[in-house]
């Protein structure tokens, strides 16, 4: 009996430690699985905790020294807390034993994070819409890694039935074409800047149109305009510097009845086709010239047969018939004669258009494209992340600490893509979601003293990085956007994720680190447009095998950060 009662008062003694150890916790499920399992399971959760740690009455600790922070695998949901996590059971962490820290350090640890995660539920949501959106207003590109050559017979702008074809961009993300992407708000820098070396390849391209000329079936049932060299039918004549259905002599607007108008290069002349009401009057005229004048005004009777059409992902224009555009997914402009007529980057990047003309300002796509997706896998692969890492991580800082990592990273990431490739397309979250892996790394070496291994687990994380940069060096994959993201990540996390203060000296340095770090992000981010706005050109050459490595001839051909030529017949 003696020894009976020893032990219930052992229990006894035991079942009040703990209930003074809990006392201010009002969580039931917390104290249940402390009584049933027999020892203090910490309000938090965690990797490790030894089965025999105990609480006197006093509340001290008697646990041997196997116990390990930052509490017990039993925990309510939605707790996240520092060290732990999604990626803490991938990595399989340890922690150092509670006992070897400080008490102040200890009810640090045992603060309860639980966070919802309101900012991963809204952007996957809006990821979803959007990627529905497109895929639903967009057709199917090919699904691939280089071109795809296309060829169809049509009637050409001569009237004769050929096999023409193009090179269709790819997509093995199964989603729409890139030149899709860049109309519904993807990275693409000429429509965020008048970019400068974008327009002074239009200003060549204007000069060459100016030298063009007039080809002119003879029987006026067909007249494009081009190149000598390019008219080349027997049944066609060539009319140097005339413009098909344009001239003074067709202009019916009097506003523009001055002969100083029409003097200098065609692509200065007034906008003022030839109506059917002038033509008529000119076919009568024609009658009373003399026999050698006869094709004077050929050009403006003749019907025009071919108009621009702005194509492919920079917006070549070409002057060809409004079938051949549509068969090339062009944006044909039905009453315009010359190239220099139309605003091809307007057609291009669509969306809200540009507030002057010609004066490209869309800059908030530096943002935009963090919400896109190139198909369906691509969504796939960014939806896996949030509902893992990014959920994860927002239970433990909340909504707009993880919202504002998010972004930071996302724009920075965008910024410096658009600097380095300016005309490769690009939309996704990479940059965001790599912002969200340096924070990983951040919440290592901010609390590095609670984990046993601090260099192993900094290690895990780099090898994790380091394997997902080498994945971008495929095609269509930006790095570069991940680089951004990754360093903007790893600044703006610094500033403003929680995290444990071993010490006052411990507390001052990291409030240094966090002040330096936000004025850096600060810098950067003006340094990254002032670049991007002011100092164009500012490329790399050599950093293309950062992006993608070419191992064969055609690997790396969408990686390009080369202008082609705008106009074309």
């Amino acid at each position: 009996n003696q020894v009976l009662l020893g032990a219930k008062a052992v229990v006894s003694t035991q079942s009040t430690g703990m209930r003074d150890f809990y006392k201010g916790y009002t969580d039931p499920e917390t104290r249940a699985a402390t009584l049933k399992h027999g020892r203090a399971v910490q309000p938090t959760g965690g990797k490790k905790f030894a089965d025999n740690e105990f609480f006197g009455p006093d509340g001290a600790s008697t646990a041997k020294k196997d116990s390990t922070l930052p509490g017990d695998e039993i925990h309510t949901d939605g707790e996240r807390n520092i060290g732990e996590g999604f990626m803490a059971d991938v990595l399989d962490r340890e922690f150092v034993t509670m006992n070897k820290l400080p008490p102040e350090v200890r009810k640090q640890l045992r603060v309860k994070f639980d966070n919802r995660p309101y900012f991963t539920s809204w952007v996957m949501f809006v990821n979803i819409v959007i990627v529905i959106i497109t895929l639903a207003t967009q057709s199917i590109a090919p699904v691939g890694f280089v071109d795809k050559l296309v060829t169809r017979q049509l009637l050409r702008h001569n009237l004769a039935y050929e096999t023409i074809g193009y090179n269709q961009t790819t997509n093995f993300w199964i989603g729409p074409d890139y030149q899709s992407l860049i109309h519904l708000g993807a990275k693409y820098s000429p429509c965020m800047r008048k970019d400068k070396a974008y327009f002074d390849k239009i200003d060549e391209d204007t000069a060459v149109e100016d030298t063009s000329g007039c080809c002119i079936r003879t029987d006026l049932n067909a007249c494009w305009q081009t190149h000598r060299s390019m008219c080349t039918s027997s049944f066609a004549a060539f009319k140097e510097g005339k413009v098909c259905g344009l001239a003074e002599e067709g202009c019916a607007n009097e506003a523009y009845n001055n002969a100083s108008l029409w003097t200098g290069p065609p692509s200065t002349w007034p906008d003022c086709p030839i109506q059917a009401e002038k033509k008529k009057s000119l076919k009568v005229d024609k009658d009373s010239l003399p026999e050698a004048q006869k094709d004077k005004w050929d050009h403006l009777l003749c019907e025009v047969s071919a108009r621009p059409c702005c194509v492919g992902l920079q917006g070549e224009c070409t002057v060809i018939s409004q079938e051949e555009c549509s068969f090339r997914k062009g944006f044909f402009h039905e009453n315009a004669t010359l190239c220099s007529q139309v605003s091809c980057i307007t057609d291009i990047c669509g969306l809200s258009g540009f507030l002057w003309d010609n004066i490209p300002d869309q800059f908030y796509r530096a943002l935009l494209p963090t919400f896109m997706h190139a198909g369906v896998i691509h969504l796939a692969i960014t939806l896996v992340f949030q509902a893992t890492i990014l959920r994860d991580m927002e239970k433990f800082a909340g909504w707009w600490r993880i919202g504002f990592i998010y972004f930071a990273s996302g724009i920075g990431g965008t910024m410096l893509s658009a600097i380095l490739i300016p005309y490769q397309p690009e939309v996704g979250a990479s940059g965001a979601l790599y912002g969200i892996l340096a924070s990983l790394i951040v919440e290592v070496v901010v609390n590095w003293r609670i984990y046993k291994s601090p260099i192993l687990e900094l290690a895990k994380l780099l090898l994790l990085v380091a394997l997902l940069f080498l994945a971008g060096l495929l095609p269509w994959i930006d790095n570069y956007a991940h680089i951004g993201g990754f360093i903007f990540g790893f600044l703006t996390s610094f500033v403003v994720l929680p995290h444990v203060n071993f010490s006052e000296e411990d507390r001052i340095a990291k409030l240094v680190v966090q002040i330096a770090c936000g004025v850096l992000s600060v810098v950067l981010f003006a340094l990254l447009f002032v670049v991007f706005y002011l100092a164009q050109g500012s490329t790399c050459e050599n950093c293309i095998y950062i992006n993608c490595i070419p191992f064969t001839d055609s690997f790396c051909q969408d990686s390009t950060m080369e202008l082609r030529p705008r106009i074309g017949n």
